[in-house]
């Protein structure tokens, strides 16, 4: 079983901005080859910017939002806030960069890819 979590702000499409500024992040697992959308989480960090942030710093913003989705082992992004990448990878979540304007539906099939693909969430194959 594999969970991948989507930012969305209304559950059509991946969230268009940062991956922190989603108003919602559904955890979508993955078994015998079909999803099943397990938890809707809601995020009340949206709208709150962190200013002068480095690369390397554990914003609480950031660090609640990871403590949020850590179950899953993916999660689909389409822009990230400088660091947030490598901050989520970091922790052993894999990112699933997708294009803007991607649905969750179409998100999913790429993540499938992924697992198909025996990529693991540190990005490895296995």
């Amino acid at each position: 079983m594999v969970c991948v979590c989507v930012p969305t702000d209304e559950g059509k499409y991946v969230k268009l901005g940062h991956f922190g500024d989603a108003k919602y992040y559904y955890h979508y697992l993955f078994e015998g080859g079909k999803w099943r959308l397990a938890k809707k989480v809601s995020n009340p960090f949206t709208g709150q910017h962190v200013l002068d942030e480095d690369e390397e710093e554990e914003s609480e913003k950031r660090i609640n939002i990871y403590e949020m989705n850590k179950e899953c082992d993916f999660i689909v992004a389409i822009a990230f806030g400088k660091g947030g990448q490598k901050f989520m990878e970091k922790r052993g979540l894999g990112v699933i960069k997708v294009k803007p304007r991607t649905t969750v539906e179409e998100a999913l099939q790429e993540a499938e890819r992924f697992i198909k693909a025996g990529v693991s969430s540190e990005g490895r194959l296995h």
